[in-house]
């Protein structure tokens, strides 16, 4: 095996798996995980619906933000991972591009996990209607998968056998928050969520999530697509339309709520588009020039050299003359 993992955080596993079908147009909804090769256990894990680049630097940010960061990355060579944001991202955190041998798939050690991503929960994910119970019964699968006795840990002396407890508390070398907020400065950003549920961003208010209120969220923007998420969850989608040559965002349209964990106002959803705006123009705010309360700057007067150390002088010598001969 080309990628041996000898040691912990030494490489990271990352794919898609195709993982199930829904909706009416019966689309594919894939699993994307990340995987710590010594370990196996799951540094992060989520359901989409899409095999974007989006999905996998953010997965990548969660994952890089409570663990550190590996030696070396192995993926296999589809057109996400030889995109420029990602070999990018991996570069300016001085971290290594392994790509594994075409028609060789065996040489990612997250294949062998995806076959127990099968056994363990294929049932529960042909049995979601939803996407929202996709993402609920796919956390629920990490969760299950870190914590059961992995094959590859049968014979370990010193008793450790879930990928959990092999990991335990060592994290990979330190991540420069500086670097990876660089890295990432042209895609996503942070922001905080008001009290009514909204994020600014540019000129628009946007909705994220009102169980997230005052908390940090991420706002991914990326080929057309606008994603709000919070760690590996997502919260929201939207579409958006850039303006080039004024460096803004034309429009936000066709927006997308999920039902996660922090999904407080359940009587929201029954509303419609026209009842519950998810997008709102951010109002223009003029800033006025402060008020003209006539005040100046006096001129100093003109003194010249001479008379200028002579007010030194004199200056000093009162400063420090003995108090009678001041009086």
């Amino acid at each position: 095996m080309p990628f041996e993992p000898t040691y912990r955080h030494r490489y990271w596993f990352l794919d898609y798996r195709y993982l199930v079908r829904i909706g009416d147009d019966n689309h594919w909804v894939y699993s994307l995980c990340v995987i710590e090769g010594y370990s196996r256990k799951i540094l992060a894990g989520m359901a989409t619906e899409y095999q974007d680049t989006t999905a996998v630097l953010q997965l990548l940010s969660a994952a890089l933000s409570e663990y550190g960061q590996p030696e070396g990355m192995v993926s296999d060579n589809g057109s996400v991972f030889t995109s420029e944001a990602y070999e990018g991202l991996l570069r300016d955190l001085g971290i290594a591009v392994c790509h594994i041998e075409k028609g060789k798939p065996w040489q990612d050690l997250i294949e062998a996990q995806f076959k127990v991503q099968l056994r363990l929960a294929e049932v529960a994910f042909q049995q979601a209607t939803t996407f929202e119970d996709i993402q609920e019964r796919h956390a629920t699968f990490i969760e299950l998968f870190n914590t059961t006795p992995h094959w590859a840990h049968r014979d370990r002396a010193d008793g450790l056998r879930t990928p959990m407890d092999v990991l335990g508390w060592v994290r990979g070398r330190d991540v420069d928050a500086d670097v990876l907020r660089r890295a990432l400065r042209h895609l996503q950003v942070e922001r905080v969520v008001n009290p009514r549920g909204y994020v600014s961003v540019q000129r628009f208010y946007i909705y994220a999530e009102r169980g997230l209120s005052r908390a940090r969220v991420s706002v991914w923007l990326y080929d057309r697509r606008l994603q709000v998420a919070h760690g590996d969850t997502l919260l929201a989608r939207y579409a958006y339309q850039y303006d080039r040559t004024a460096r803004r965002l034309r429009a936000v349209e066709r927006p997308e709520l999920y039902h996660t964990l922090y999904t407080t106002q359940l009587e929201l959803w029954e509303l419609d588009d026209a009842q519950w705006r998810k997008i709102m123009p951010r109002p223009y705010e003029r800033r006025e020039p402060p008020p003209d309360t006539g005040a100046r700057q006096l001129m100093l007067p003109t003194v010249g050299t001479v008379g200028l150390l002579t007010l030194l002088v004199v200056g000093h010598c009162v400063r420090y003359a003995p108090a009678a001969a001041v009086s």
